[in-house]
């Protein structure tokens, strides 16, 4: 007869998570599952890069948003019920929490809708906002018309050493866009 191994026990004190603000939500994690997970994820992690790197001359204005689109856009499909609700429920969580890491979910959302990606529709969510991000929206139509930028920002984005390193999902969907 073999033996089990014991599972290792993680003492109550150990932090869990970064120890920062996320727009991880509980609820939706428990409602969507994985997709809901993932996208949180990325999107934190992204925003862990540009809160490090961000700032450097490198990176253009709206990148964190640019490649959350992108994800979004691979990922979801706007004809899909869930998938929608999804992303509408993410979305308000995320403009009723106010900033935390992973917060540019709704601007990505919003340039999906404004450039037709996801169906127009979903305005309704950012009806509260009094002023659109025009300046956001022309930095990331740059973004979208260079066909390498994916490829280059994604690239950049791998090269970074982060502590703790980047969520293997985020990895693997950056890698993705690195290769095409």
């Amino acid at each position: 007869m073999r033996r089990r191994k014991a599972l290792e026990v993680v003492p109550g004190d150990t932090p869990s998570g970064l120890g920062l603000e996320t727009i991880m939500d509980r609820g939706l994690a428990a409602r969507f599952g994985v997709p809901y997970v993932h996208l949180a994820v990325f999107a934190i992690d992204l925003d862990r890069i540009n809160a490090e790197a961000g700032d450097d001359d490198v990176w253009p204005t709206g990148w964190e948003v640019f490649l959350t689109e992108l994800y979004l856009l691979d990922r979801f499909d706007p004809a899909n019920d869930e998938h929608r609700e999804l992303v509408a429920d993410t979305c308000s969580t995320v403009m009723d929490a106010g900033q935390a890491l992973g917060a540019q979910i709704p601007f990505a959302v919003w340039d999906a809708v404004a450039r037709r990606a996801w169906p127009r529709d979903l305005e309704r969510l950012f009806r509260s906002w009094k002023k659109k991000p025009e300046a956001l929206a022309r930095a990331l139509a740059d973004l979208h018309a260079d066909p390498d930028a994916p490829r280059r920002l994604a690239e950049r984005a791998l090269a970074l050493s982060l502590d703790p390193s980047l969520a293997a999902p985020t990895r693997e969907a950056l890698e993705a866009l690195a290769r095409a």
